[in-house]
């Protein structure tokens, strides 16, 4: 089988690696000896057409250092490639971004799935310039509807999506986001005894640094208020540093500013240890699709605190932690000091966090990926 996947997002870009990104990795590496994969990724300075972790890349658009001009460009080439290249593969994935409509199905014979990691919804008119903002909403709105074939990430949004389209029964799947087994082989919370709390004070947001989306605004806040009553207590911040952490702490006051560290973008054991160290993984965001740094903290058996947004209700129902009122750093502090002051409750969830996680490791999750475009090649010929 050959794959063609559009997706922007590489390995060494300066324009970040996230949870899109992680998830083909993990996916086509480990179909990569049965199948000719391709990624066709947005061009940035230095980037080479190769083979980088033993998946064929082909870089397009233009090398710029701007990422509107990048994305545009990246846009307008990839659409090219499409339509010159796109009979040459068996099956073409589209990694759905409003702000990268390719209409690839209508430049191919080719079958055509749109994968959809989430939507932002109305947090776009919100987070961004008007300029961009409204036509990026309104792409949104209308272009899953051009499309027949779906890979979802997650149950909630696929109703969102589905639920609006003229098509009763759309050919789509949910195939969730998962995690390596050496997460699960970690010596997290739900291994110990103890509250790991001489070696480990700290508590780890891991995702991207975007203060809005992933409401850091909110744990900075929270974290200053619950800051006197754990005089030891770090914060680490991990991910890519879409907005400056220094510009995130600066209104902090020093004393507490000193407790803030910046672990930049970290990979492998290094997260491994991160993750499983921490006595709570925090993720307030006042959006999300289907964080993979979740599943990996549960399958480090580190109890988690998110926002009572749809998208991360699975935390609560899984018994993998606690929720806040979305917005409200207060109610995020109180969740915080819930499982600070209670260490049998946050073992708890720490154990049942992994139990959860191992029924989403990225070796089934691949398999049931590939069985889908097997299906889809049959059902186009």
């Amino acid at each position: 089988m050959k794959i063609l996947q559009i997706i922007y997002e590489s390995i060494g870009s300066p324009f970040g690696f996230g949870g899109a990104g992680i998830r083909a990795y993990e996916i086509y590496k480990r179909l990569m000896t049965r199948h000719d994969i391709t990624l066709l990724c947005m061009r940035y300075p230095n980037a080479r057409d190769g083979y980088q972790e033993g998946l064929r890349h082909v870089f397009v658009g233009i090398q710029s250092k701007i990422l509107t001009t990048s994305v545009f460009m990246y846009t307008v080439k990839a659409g090219n490639y499409v339509r010159k290249h796109g009979g040459d593969f068996d099956v073409i994935v589209e990694n759905f971004l409003p702000s990268t409509p390719f209409f690839a199905r209508y430049l191919t014979n080719t079958p055509v799935i749109l994968q959809v990691q989430g939507i932002m919804e109305r947090h776009a008119i919100r987070k961004f310039n008007p300029l961009y903002s409204v036509p990026m909403y309104g792409v949104e709105q209308f272009y899953p509807g051009l499309y027949d074939r779906f890979i979802f990430v997650s149950d909630v949004t696929m109703h969102k999506v589905t639920s609006r389209m003229n098509k009763k029964y759309p050919n789509c799947i949910v195939i969730p986001n998962g995690t390596d087994e050496r997460f699960l082989n970690t010596q997290g919370a739900s291994c110990s005894s103890n509250n790991r709390a001489e070696d480990n004070d700290y508590i780890l947001f891991f995702s991207r640094i975007d203060t809005y989306t992933k409401g850091l605004d909110l744990l900075m806040r929270a974290f200053e208020e619950i800051s006197p009553r754990y005089p030891t207590l770090g914060l680490i911040l991990a991910g890519h540093e879409t907005d400056p952490v220094a510009k995130l702490c600066r209104d902090l006051a020093p004393s507490v500013r000193r407790k803030v560290t910046y672990a930049g973008f970290v990979s492998g054991d290094d997260k491994a240890r991160l993750l499983s160290g921490a006595r709570i993984f925090v993720l307030p965001s006042r959006h999300e699709s289907s964080p993979i740094s979740i599943i990996e903290a549960a399958a480090c058996g580190t109890a988690i605190v998110v926002s009572d947004i749809e998208e991360l209700a699975f935390v609560e129902k899984h018994h993998m932690g606690v929720s806040f009122r979305c917005g409200d750093h207060k109610a995020l502090s109180a969740a915080l000091i819930r499982l600070l002051d209670d260490n049998p409750l946050r073992l708890s969830l720490g154990e049942a966090a992994r139990g959860y996680a191992k029924t989403l490791l990225w070796d089934n999750i691949a398999h049931t990926y590939e069985d889908y475009l097997i299906t889809v090649i049959e059902s186009a010929s």
